[in-house]
């Protein structure tokens, strides 16, 4: 049976192409109802069910994220459909849920569908979007997404002590669990991170500053964490991770 879907844009022109796109290359996908609204795409989701909802960000009398409001669980998917790369798509990334931006890439669209099919033939409840609407609600402890595998898993970043590039993946070391490795780049995670208090000390090292116990100078410096791990400091970083430790220090 073909996934339902439900289109919500505010722009007749986007719909309709995005209706069109969908109803030549992604043949998995059966569009259901359109809306020009969130008050309109709410009714459309209590009256067709949809598996699997195309969302814009930026609409009139309300965005894509305070459609999720009116929800006490997501049994549906999401992907969102907006011309904003912006701080929007910095939450919808953490979250590691799905995205494509505006003017559509055909490409994108297709790899978009492929993921989300695969994974409403395997779940019940969307668990990105739960994370994404409470990220959304409580910002100063969030959760982050990291795909392990054919899972993603939630986890508080306050509990991350440090990330490991190796390559393309990274491994996750934490407080109070095993270690994980993730398919997401160090640099990936430095930028969703960094307004955490993580910082980059080394080509392969990030470092949650508050969880580092004390530095010390042995070989240019290495900085000694919570859980005992130790972290080289490449001469390059030295000075600025000194600084922002300091600056946790002071604001303490």
């Amino acid at each position: 049976m073909p996934i339902s879907a439900l289109i919500v844009d505010d722009e007749k022109n986007g719909r309709e192409n995005l209706a069109g796109l969908i109803r030549s290359h992604c043949p998995q996908i059966k569009v259901v109802a359109e809306a020009a609204s969130v008050e309109q795409a709410i009714a459309g989701i209590q009256q067709h069910q949809p598996q699997l909802i195309f969302l814009d960000i930026e609409m009139p009398g309300g965005n894509g994220f305070q459609l999720l409001e009116h929800f006490n669980n997501f049994p549906f998917e999401v992907i969102f459909v907006t011309a904003y790369d912006n701080y929007a798509i910095r939450a919808i990334r953490f979250s590691a849920s799905d995205y494509i931006l505006k003017p559509i890439n055909l490409n994108e669209l297709i790899a978009a569908v492929d993921k989300v099919s695969l994974r409403i033939r395997n779940r019940s409840e969307n668990e990105r979007i739960r994370q994404l609407y409470l990220n959304t609600m409580h910002p100063t402890n969030p959760k982050i997404g990291l795909p392990t595998g054919e899972r993603v898993e939630f986890v508080e970043v306050k509990s991350i002590i440090r990330c490991q590039g190796e390559s393309n993946y990274t491994h996750i070391y934490f407080a109070d669990r095993k270690p994980l490795l993730t398919a997401k780049s160090l640099i990936e995670f430095e930028e969703l991170l960094a307004e955490y208090n993580f910082i980059r000390v080394h080509k392969t090292h990030l470092v949650n500053l508050n969880h580092v116990n004390s530095f010390t100078k042995n070989d240019g410096g290495v900085l000694l964490l919570s859980n005992g791990d130790s972290v080289a400091i490449s001469r390059r970083r030295k000075e600025f991770t000194l600084e922002q430790i300091r600056n946790i220090l002071k604001y303490s």
